[in-house]
C-alpha cells in the first residue's frame, strides 16, 4: 500500500468518526429540553444561514488540511 492510499484510508475513517461524533451531538442537542415546547422534543429544520455558515467552515477546514499536504 502506497502512500496515498494510506493518507485516503485514514482520512475516510477520520471522517467517519468525525461524521459519527457530529451526528451524537446534533442528536443530543435535540433531546435537550425547550422552554418554549410542552414535549421537549423538536425536529425543527437548520435555518438556511446556518447551514451555508456550516458548509463554509467546513470547506475553510478542507482547505486547511489541503494547504498542510502541501507544506510537507
Amino acid at each position: 500500500m502506497n502512500t496515498q492510499q494510506k493518507s485516503i484510508l485514514f482520512g475516510s475513517i477520520l471522517g467517519a468518526l468525525l461524521g459519527a461524533a457530529g451526528g451524537y451531538l446534533f442528536s443530543r442537542g435535540l433531546d435537550m429540553p425547550r422552554p418554549e415546547e410542552e414535549n421537549g422534543f423538536s425536529l425543527r429544520s437548520i435555518p438556511p444561514g446556518q447551514m451555508v455558515a456550516i458548509l463554509i467552515a467546513i470547506m475553510g477546514v478542507l482547505r486547511g488540511i489541503a494547504e498542510l499536504g502541501e507544506e510537507i
